[in-house]
């Protein structure tokens, strides 16, 4: 049989809209017999996608984009270049909006970038109420700061150029969807300080949005959204299906790949983390810290020399918000005599003292708004302090015992306590869901009888099929009784047709 996954666009195979178009394999709804197509078909939902001085379909803040254009990836002198049209600490970017997503597609935005004067650039879609983003880095090609993001992906190109994508699940169906990139001196800073007008900040070219769980090869539009139509190959004298073959290559080196559907659960491997909070926390300036008896800063340091016993060094405009959960990361650079403690909210919250050198990452449930170092005649000094909250978006919603941190959601419960997350399913559908993680003691359950689960015990690693009964749109997992363990990974994917099935 041919390779399943040629050209497919997110479709269900099941339930094909326009058969023989979109997968070359596909099921008829009439007589339930596999059939197979020989097209695919794409499409581009930004316009202008190569001109971004287009006045109607880009919006420009604190940002010019002049006539005069830079060569692109593909050899043409077409690309953009975002400059600085006025000075200071500013929002430089470029955005196209009225754009129309709906609800429970999957959808993949990217473009072309280039660093100029600054060296990040921040790429973001949304559908009109959601944001989807991430940061890249234009030196190194890393990605960070994600956020209600599916995946992400960078293809590094010649002339230091990257394409760069995100691809997210829509929320909500709106007619004025976007994309956007700003420009940024690093991965948080979307306000960098340009002294300068006219200054070239980033190079941009062939934007595309589309309804696809990937990235596909860029279409060129102009005034109006574009779809191609491509016809597969068939080259192939070693597979057939029905005499039909559609191997791209005659000598194919492996058997292919079936296409593997999107997780459908955010943040399913717990490792979404907010924004950097902390203000100077490298100690670069003596700035932005209130500092208490026997507390400096100097050298990129911050500097307890132990004279007043127990004294804080504080910041209180960080947006930690009371009864969220914070990754800690600091180090402590020097160190003599007493103790340091880290945390956020009051000064009696269960701190770690730490009394030696080295770096440490700690994670706090916050009871105040404030950030605190605690000195207990410490003698010695700190650095690289950062604090991001857990699960910002709350995506999931947590019972008692229930704790998410170093990208594992943690159980310690004495009762029955559940951790669950609404979901963008179908009724009668089938869904694969796995589960990995460790059950010390106790037990887990899945669900509560409808919607994706029954009531009876599961083990870890857990991979089975459920079809979506109509109940609850959740995933929800119950501990049962006094239960201890972790859960790393929860995948929830629409079940494709397998091999073993055709």
């Amino acid at each position: 049989m041919p390779r399943q996954g040629l050209g497919h666009s997110s479709v269900d195979i099941y339930n094909m809209v326009t058969p023989g178009t979109d997968d070359p394999v596909w099921r008829n709804k009439t007589s339930g017999q596999l059939m197979v197509g020989y097209q695919q078909t794409r499409s581009n939902f930004v316009l202008f996608s190569q001109d971004a001085t287009d006045a109607e379909a880009w919006t420009k803040q604190n940002t010019a984009i002049s006539t005069t254009l830079y060569e692109a990836p593909d050899n043409s002198t077409t690309a953009n270049a975002i400059k600085s049209n006025t000075t200071g600490s500013k929002n430089y970017y470029l955005q196209q909006q009225s754009l129309s997503v709906t609800a429970g597609k999957t959808y993949t935005a990217s473009v072309h970038l280039k660093k100029g004067t600054l060296g990040f650039g921040w790429l973001r879609a949304g559908d009109g109420t959601t944001d989807y983003s991430a940061a890249f880095n234009l030196n190194t090609g890393a990605v960070t700061n994600t956020s209600q993001v599916l995946s992400t992906s960078v293809d590094a190109m010649d002339d230091d150029w990257f394409r760069c994508s995100v691809t997210f699940q829509a929320q909500n169906t709106s007619s004025n969807g976007n994309v956007i990139v700003f420009a940024q001196i690093d991965a948080t800073d979307n306000t960098p300080n340009v002294a300068v007008s006219g200054v070239e900040l980033l190079y941009v070219w062939g934007w595309q949005l589309e309804e696809n769980s990937e990235m596909s090869a860029y279409i060129v539009t102009t005034n109006a959204a574009r779809t191609t139509t491509e016809t597969l190959n068939d080259t192939s004298e070693t597979w057939d299906f029905d005499s039909a073959d559609l191997m791209p290559e005659a000598d194919p080196d492996d058997d292919g790949v079936w296409e593997i559907l999107a997780n459908v659960v955010l943040n399913g491997d717990y490792e979404e983390l907010g924004s950097e909070l902390v203000t100077n926390g490298d100690f670069a300036t003596d700035s932005n810290w209130t500092k208490g008896t026997g507390w400096s800063i100097g050298g990129g340091v911050a500097i307890s020399d132990g004279s007043s016993g127990y004294s804080f060094l504080q910041q209180t405009s960080v947006n930690i918000l009371n009864g969220k959960t914070y990754k800690i990361s600091y180090s402590v650079t020097s160190y003599t005599s007493g103790s340091v403690e880290v945390g956020v909210g009051g000064t009696s919250n269960n701190n770690i003292q730490r009394n030696s050198v080295g770096d440490f990452v700690e994670y706090h449930t916050s009871n105040g708004t404030n950030l605190t170092i605690i000195s207990r005649n410490l003698i010695g000094s700190i650095d690289n302090i950062s604090v991001k909250q857990v699960d910002p978006n709350d995506r999931w919603s947590l019972g008692t015992g229930w704790t998410i941190s170093d990208g594992k959601a943690n159980f310690n419960t004495t009762g029955n306590s559940t951790i669950d997350q609404d979901l963008s399913i179908t009724p009668g559908t089938t869904y694969r869901i796995q589960i990995t993680g460790e059950i010390t003691s106790g037990g887990l359950k899945l669900s509560n009888g409808s919607g994706l689960g029954n009531d009876g015990s599961i083990g870890l690693p857990l991979d089975t099929l459920y079809t979506h009964d109509g109940g609850s749109n959740d995933i929800q997992i119950r501990t049962l009784g006094a239960s201890v363990g972790y859960l790393d990974t929860v995948s929830v994917t629409e079940y494709a047709i397998q091999p073993q099935d055709v």
